[in-house]
């Protein structure tokens, strides 16, 4: 599939199903690990978790969970947001030794388009609406030492009060950069990815995921399966 690239400088990534599977592979089952750990009786399926991945932002989602479950603040069973908070932060501790232990890899081609931008004279960075510590884990686990070039931007979930699909981390991250969106190509797995980068104005490269292989892309510049069935031109 032969994609043109000329037209772009600056190549910006989803994190969460576009750099890597990271959803089925790590973030659900360390989801699962932290309400055991907390003796919170809640367990994800595959089904569960691809409708709360609606909802951006992992805290978010147990808050959502939480609210269509029909407890009431005050009973025993209630999981109160301080609570939530400390289940997030260990699921993404497990997370991270997930990543560790070799758990998740790149989705295939990405090493290699990456390492391509940077050959000719481009760059890459990220912009997602997980955590630091999720991107943390990620990039030292598995992108590191196969990548010749470090993201020159990065944007995460604490950098920004609105999460996608709202525009504001793709808004901050050019004007970080200093550059027009039309030199700026998002890589996005979703439809509330999609929707962030084009409201912000930016164009729209859509790689189907395990959870999101039936989104609809609008407006998407281009969509594959996989970063390997592409045939870039620089």
């Amino acid at each position: 599939m032969k994609f043109d690239l000329r037209p772009y400088d600056l190549f910006l990534f989803d994190v969460d199903g576009t750099i890597a599977e990271t959803e089925g592979l790590g973030h659900l089952p360390a989801f699962n690990a932290a309400f055991e750990k907390h003796a919170i009786p809640w367990r994800w399926d595959a089904q569960v978790y691809r409708e709360l991945l609606k909802i951006t932002g992992g805290f978010e989602r147990l808050k959502s969970y939480r609210s269509v479950q029909g407890i009431n603040p005050g009973n025993d069973q209630f999981p109160s947001d301080e609570l939530l908070k400390s289940v997030h932060l260990t699921k993404n501790q497990i997370y991270g030794e997930l990543m560790q232990a070799g758990k998740v890899v790149a989705r295939p081609g990405l090493i290699n388009f990456i390492n391509q931008i940077s050959e000719h004279g481009k760059s890459w960075g990220v912009v997602t609406t997980t955590s630091y510590s999720n991107w943390n884990s990620l990039w030292r686990s598995v992108l590191k030492n196969e990548i010749q070039q470090i993201p020159l931007v990065v944007i995460c979930g604490e950098d920004v009060v609105k999460k996608k699909p709202d525009p504001e981390a793709y808004l901050l991250a050019i004007e970080k950069m200093g550059v027009e969106p039309n030199i700026c190509l998002a890589i996005e797995d979703s439809d509330n990815g999609l929707l962030s980068a084009r409201q912000a104005g930016l164009e729209v490269l859509a790689m189907r995921s395990q959870f999101f292989f039936d989104a609809q892309f609008s407006g998407a510049k281009l969509i594959a399966n996989e970063f390997s069935e592409l045939h870039p031109i620089f």
